[in-house]
């Protein structure tokens, strides 16, 4: 039985399934894109997203869920961190007030190409 990793998109196509066995090696492009190349060495796909707060994180994602599916059939890759929470300083009252909320990359759309 085959076994795919899965990116959420946002974009006009909702989702993108790569077979596990077909991915040769994981790289990032820019800030913004990540590529995929194929074990047949002619095809590859580009996955563009928001940027993440740490370089290579979205590589670091897509090789976790290569890892987390020993089994299963489909793995969705994490969204990492794009923007950390920002607590306000400690008062003492013993509550935090959080003034910008973490968010998550997203993943907005992927491209298959030849090399």
């Amino acid at each position: 039985m085959a076994k795919f990793i899965k990116f959420p998109l946002t974009g006009a196509q909702e989702e993108v399934l790569i077979p596990i066995s077909e991915i040769a090696n994981v790289e990032t492009v820019t800030t913004t894109t990540t590529k995929i190349d194929l074990a047949n060495g002619l095809k590859k796909f580009t996955i563009t997203h928001v940027a993440p707060l740490v370089a290579n994180a979205v590589v670091i994602a897509i090789y976790d869920a290569i890892k987390a599916n020993p089994g299963g059939v489909v793995s969705t890759v994490g969204a990492p961190v794009a923007v950390a929470q920002a607590p306000l300083a400690q008062t003492g009252s013993g509550r935090q007030v959080i003034t910008t909320r973490q968010s998550q990359a997203t993943y907005t759309s992927s491209a298959y190409a030849n090399v």
